[in-house]
């Protein structure tokens, strides 16, 4: 929980940046009570900030009141950062420009230090350009698009609500360690990890070298050198269990940058390009699940729609894909073909033995 210095420095940051503001809103913003609230406030009219209040509408700093110029930490501007790079491909581009504008002036008031941080960390953070990062941008445009739904309940029928197509609250990401991951990239330290893959329950300790953050299907992932593995790995943030930064450091030309990784993509069954063909039924379904697996684009046609994925979990898909029977079509993806060929003889001689037993 924040200490009562920040939150009350915090409160009048948050004074300065609306024309008014109620004690609940401050209050739930916080996460205290409302009495505190009303001591922060007397504390900071005590120290002479002219606060004005009006009841049934709320607080708001006296005009002409204006605070000196803010500064910013690195970890604020670092995030500053990340934001941009993930809303590139989801703004039009005189608000990308505004976005980059508002940036460099943060930028400007940071100290020599923070800007060559900044520096060093943009050349390691790449988001794939799919168009849409956020489960509600897909949410959203299924309002307005008669051939997607949301996110349903069962696989197949209305979306989470009451009735079709309502609002799902979003919560923030489970991603963890970013800010640490930021830090490890920029001074090039080897981590230790614990680490649960999608195809294992258990965790295994990993020693790496990091060498970029890469967005995609809704996670960051960090793709480091693994000593273990002997071989660069793709490594989803919110799978890893423990990071414990070493004092090791290693040598930025000893490895390959994240433009050259992605490029050269070395491991080639960490990232395969799938394309798909749905029939009119199942495009009907498929929704926001789709950026779950590396959605890219899709391109509409009187039959049904043809989407392209870059997965990096092929079984997990092909298992997504048995919902939709004999209603969706790989076009492209020999190991997702050879996965449902699999699964479904398996469910195939399931029912079969089950049907001898009755």
């Amino acid at each position: 929980m924040m200490n009562r210095f920040d939150r009350v420095t915090s409160l009048l940051l948050m004074l300065q940046t609306r024309s008014v503001v109620t004690a609940q809103f401050l209050s739930s913003h916080f996460n205290v009570s409302e009495r505190t609230i009303y001591r922060d406030i007397r504390t900071l009219a005590t120290a002479g900030v002219p606060i004005g209040a009006e009841a049934g509408l709320g607080y708001f700093l006296e005009k002409g009141h204006r605070l000196p110029p803010v500064s910013f930490t690195t970890d604020e501007a670092a995030s500053l950062l990340l934001g941009e790079k993930l809303v590139m491909s989801s703004l039009d581009a005189d608000s990308l420009n505004d976005f980059k504008q508002a940036l460099n002036k943060v930028r400007a008031v940071i100290d020599s230090s923070g800007k060559d941080y900044l520096s060093s960390l943009e050349a390691d953070i790449e988001v794939l350009p799919t168009g849409s990062h956020f489960p509600i941008d897909d949410v959203n445009r299924s309002n307005q698009d008669e051939g997607l739904s949301g996110v349903t309940d069962q696989g197949r029928g209305h979306a989470a609500g009451h009735g079709p197509f309502k609002m799902q609250r979003v919560s923030n990401s489970d991603d963890r360690w970013l800010r640490e991951c930021r830090s490890a990239l920029v001074r090039r330290q080897v981590i230790e990890i614990g680490y649960a893959a999608l195809s294992s329950d258990h965790e295994s300790i990993r020693t790496i070298e990091p060498i970029g953050l890469f967005y995609y299907s809704w996670h960051w992932h960090l793709i480091a050198w693994c000593r273990m593995r002997q071989a660069y790995r793709d490594f989803r943030l919110d799978r890893i269990l423990s990071f414990s930064p070493q004092a090791e450091q290693f040598a930025r030309r000893s490895r390959l940058t994240l433009k050259e990784y992605l490029k050269e993509r070395p491991d080639q069954d960490e990232l395969q390009e799938v394309e798909l063909f749905f029939g009119p039924e199942a495009a009907r379904f498929v929704g926001e699940q789709r950026y779950m697996f590396g959605f890219i684009e899709e391109e509409r046609h009187q039959e049904g729609v043809k989407m392209r994925f870059l997965t990096h979990v092929p079984e997990y898909m092909a298992r997504w894909l048995l919902q939709y029977t004999d209603d969706v079509e790989v076009l492209r993806g020999d190991s997702i073909k050879a996965a449902l060929q699999q699964f479904s003889a398996q469910l195939a001689a399931h029912w079969n033995d089950k049907s001898k037993l009755s």
